[in-house]
């Protein structure tokens, strides 16, 4: 009989905090992210509000179902996920929703419980794709699923057993009907696109991803590892974005430059 205050009202007092890439210049801004239409600090006042009560909302009612877990004693033999498809940049770089390959829109929440094989507290700082969850999971269940797929068994970097586990994930989508590719380390992020040149981001010195750093020769050997990267999957995956005359021809150049 608890009474929970709705979700759109309860936070109409807060005052979120304001994105640093709200005001960034019209250099530090893509191609491939200009088009959608720029929202404002007032607006994303308003907006916030809204979207921290959604998460309360989303928290208590997870609350909910671990507390029938332990009630029914269930808890230490369940394996639990939380994840998404997407993020929401909530106002970062003047945007909201998805679609672009910032890390609000791209980069998504894994965490996972498993009791007895994972111990509480572990961070893994390795990059992993959304592919990669289901045989991640089946192996910690001790399952076979005897299917091809297409992602990798991570279960060892969570085990904290001795692994050669490649940083590497790739995201594609397209913004304003364009394609765009990208392969993305913890720490780095490189962008093709059919319309504009290779964005490079060192998501450890900039993680607002304010600034490109592609064509900076400290970086020229994470772009060139990137790419060749990204080349091996457009080939071993015949991706089609791969394929795109703007795209193909950047990353080439890329593996060309000294």
């Amino acid at each position: 009989n608890t009474v929970r205050t709705p979700y759109n009202t309860m936070y109409e007092d807060v005052k979120p905090p304001i994105p640093r890439s709200v005001n960034k210049t019209r250099a530090q801004t893509p191609r491939w992210a200009s088009k959608a239409p720029r929202i404002a600090a007032d607006t994303i006042r308003v907006l916030m509000p809204k979207y921290y009560g959604m998460v309360k909302c989303l928290d208590d009612n997870i609350g909910r179902i671990l507390d029938a877990l332990r009630k029914n004693g269930q808890i230490e033999r369940t394996i639990i996920v939380f994840t998404s498809d997407h993020g929401d940049l909530c106002g970062e770089h003047g945007r909201l929703n998805k679609g672009v390959p910032y890390e609000g829109s791209a980069r998504i929440p894994f965490l996972i419980y498993t009791p007895g094989k994972i111990k509480g507290g572990t961070v893994v700082g390795e990059a992993l794709s959304c592919v990669d969850f289901m045989p991640t999971v089946m192996n910690l269940m001790n399952t076979k699923h005897g299917q091809k797929v297409d992602g990798r068994d991570a279960a060892a970097l969570f085990t904290g057993s001795k692994t050669d586990w490649n940083d590497m994930a790739f995201i594609r989508s397209t913004s304003a009907g364009k394609p765009w590719l990208c392969a993305v380390t913890n720490d780095h992020k490189l962008v093709f696109s059919a319309v504009d040149e290779p964005w490079l981001y060192d998501l450890s010195k900039d993680p607002d991803e304010m600034d490109n750093r592609f064509g900076q020769a400290e970086y020229a050997g994470i772009a060139k590892r990137l790419t060749q990267e990204l080349l091996a999957y457009c080939k071993e995956f015949s991706d089609p974005y791969g394929a795109a005359p703007a795209i193909k021809s950047s990353m080439l150049a890329t593996m060309k430059k000294e």
